[in-house]
């Protein structure tokens, strides 16, 4: 899936985080061949009654000369690689029309920042990239603003999974994606105890995986922790991941590390991109 990915929508409020999405996608866009879209939202402003038009066409030249000043940026970032760029701005709310804008333009990924947006910065993602990450029909790729800022690297992808049967397929458009990077693949399971149930399925995984010969650079472990998002957390520090991927369902940990009560605690999360995947 990933290696056929045609269309990447990044939508931008023009922050530091947005900027990096656009280093990432603009990297993926050179591997697969995709176009790019920068979409900017304006949401338009009501507490303006007496003047809503002029207000939002002043908005719009102020975002038209934003959208071009990045995509010069990363043209000028990355001199000499192929991928088109082109940009859209739509009135409305931002995650509604987020959402339309993946339907309408048949988009097969989302690359979009995850700058915290309250006061204190103690949130890893702000309200539209969450609600983006929870509703996108499509894969996304969230880019924090803590990000590497000097390279994009999947060199090691570190692969969350409940042995859930879309985790499977997920995985295999994981092998997809690394192979476009000569990625390894760490498949990591948390269970708060030693049970036969969670042995039995990680032994399966690990078998159909190997019998299918999917891919060469995987590795399996399975990680005793009472708490998922400190094991995931640990795992990360002690094996230099650059890329976390973990399947959403509609209830997953996926839901729980978006919400700042559990988010807030666990700063390694805030520095490396997190792929979110489809699940059934």
């Amino acid at each position: 899936m990933f290696s056929s990915v045609k269309k990447i929508l990044i939508p931008t409020d023009f922050s530091y985080a947005s900027k990096k999405a656009l280093s990432h996608a603009a990297v993926l866009a050179e591997k697969t061949g995709a176009k790019i879209t920068l979409l900017n939202v304006i949401d338009p402003p009501f507490n303006f009654p007496t003047n809503v038009e002029g207000v939002i066409d002043y908005l719009q030249e102020n975002a038209e000369s934003h959208l071009e000043e990045m995509i010069e940026l990363v043209q000028k970032k990355y001199p000499g690689k192929k991928f088109t760029i082109k940009s859209q701005i739509r009135i409305g709310k931002p995650v509604s029309q987020i959402l339309e804008a993946i339907s309408d333009l048949n988009i097969d990924l989302v690359v979009i920042g995850s700058g915290a947006d309250s006061p204190a910065k103690k949130v890893l993602f702000g309200s539209v990239s969450t609600d983006v990450i929870l509703r996108s029909n499509k894969p996304v790729l969230a880019v924090p603003e803590k990000s590497n800022e000097t390279n994009v690297d999947y060199s090691q992808i570190l692969f969350t999974t409940n042995f859930r049967q879309t985790d499977y397929k997920n995985l295999n458009l994981l092998v997809d994606f690394a192979k476009l990077f000569d990625s390894t693949i760490d498949i990591l399971h948390i269970s708060n105890e030693k049970d036969l149930d969670s042995d039995i399925k990680f032994r399966g995984f690990k078998q159909l995986a190997t019998d299918e010969q999917i891919y060469d650079k995987l590795s399996y472990n399975y990680k005793i922790h009472q708490d998922a998002f400190e094991g995931i957390s640990e795992y990360i520090s002690e094996n230099s991941i650059s890329l976390m991927v973990m399947n959403r369902y509609k209830k997953s940990i996926v839901g729980l590390l978006v919400d700042k009560n559990y988010a807030k605690k666990l700063s390694i999360y805030s520095e490396i991109p997190l792929l979110v995947l489809i699940g059934e």
